[in-house]
């Protein structure tokens, strides 16, 4: 479950972004020690090497890629080691897991960043980010309503971009 503290965080916002994302790494690999510690699994040098790299994705990238990127260089890092440490990054609440059409595993950081919705094009499989104030109060009613309380929630729509129309 979410801490307060990464429930709250926004975007960043300050001037300097090296500083800032160093602050916003250092939040979030304290949230996966906790994490982590809490599930008495081991806290390692690579698992936070994943976790900074995958933080520092803009985009929604598959395992593999990452895996790749993580192969090369001087910071090595097995492919199984990338793939478990994502599964445990998506568990703590760091990254989420999107399906596109074909139902392939994408991946997006969302710690430190807004809260957001996709449209997948069935055709071309580009993801399309959009935000809806309007849905989010609904789900939160409805979670009320129910008397239910909501961990998280994702809404992803499938149709055709306008590219692809």
């Amino acid at each position: 479950m979410k801490s307060q503290k990464q429930k709250k965080r926004r975007s960043p916002g300050l001037a300097d972004k090296s500083v800032d994302r160093n602050c916003l790494f250092a939040e979030a690999w304290e949230i996966f020690v906790g994490f982590l510690k809490s599930r008495n699994d081991r806290i390692t040098q690579t698992r936070r090497i994943v976790l900074e790299r995958a933080l520092d994705r803009h985009d929604h990238f598959r395992a593999d890629d990452l895996a790749s990127n993580l192969a090369r260089g001087a910071d090595r890092v097995s492919r199984g080691t990338v793939y478990r440490t994502l599964t445990l990054l998506v568990q703590a609440g760091l990254v989420r897991e999107i399906r596109d059409t074909d139902a392939h595993a994408h991946f997006e950081p969302v710690f430190g960043r807004e809260h957001h919705e996709h449209m997948v094009c069935d055709e071309c499989g580009k993801f399309i980010e959009f935000v809806d104030t309007g849905m989010e109060g609904h789900i939160s009613r409805a979670c009320e309503k129910q008397k239910f309380t909501q961990r998280t929630h994702r809404v992803i729509i499938f149709g055709l971009c306008s590219e692809c129309q």
